[in-house]
């Protein structure tokens, strides 16, 4: 995982934040689709589910740590 050090003041350091934040955000989507596939054919989705999670905790985490450099 990068450094994130997000800089209100320049434009590539928030464009790089906003990339990074966005590809767990993008994974979450895509194993909540699997999760909904699964679920509508009565299989097990807690698999997928796990893994959204993980996603989302990961995005977070990142957010997280470019708030507190910008704001910080």
């Amino acid at each position: 995982m990068r450094n994130v050090n997000p800089s209100a003041n320049d434009p590539a350091d928030l464009r790089r934040f906003f990339h990074d934040l966005a590809t767990p955000l993008s994974g979450a989507s895509l194993h909540l689709e699997r999760a909904t596939r699964l679920i509508e054919r009565g299989e097990d989705a807690s698999e997928a589910l796990t893994m959204v999670r993980q996603q989302l905790e990961r995005a977070f985490q990142l957010f997280e740590r470019g708030r507190s450099e910008l704001v910080g």
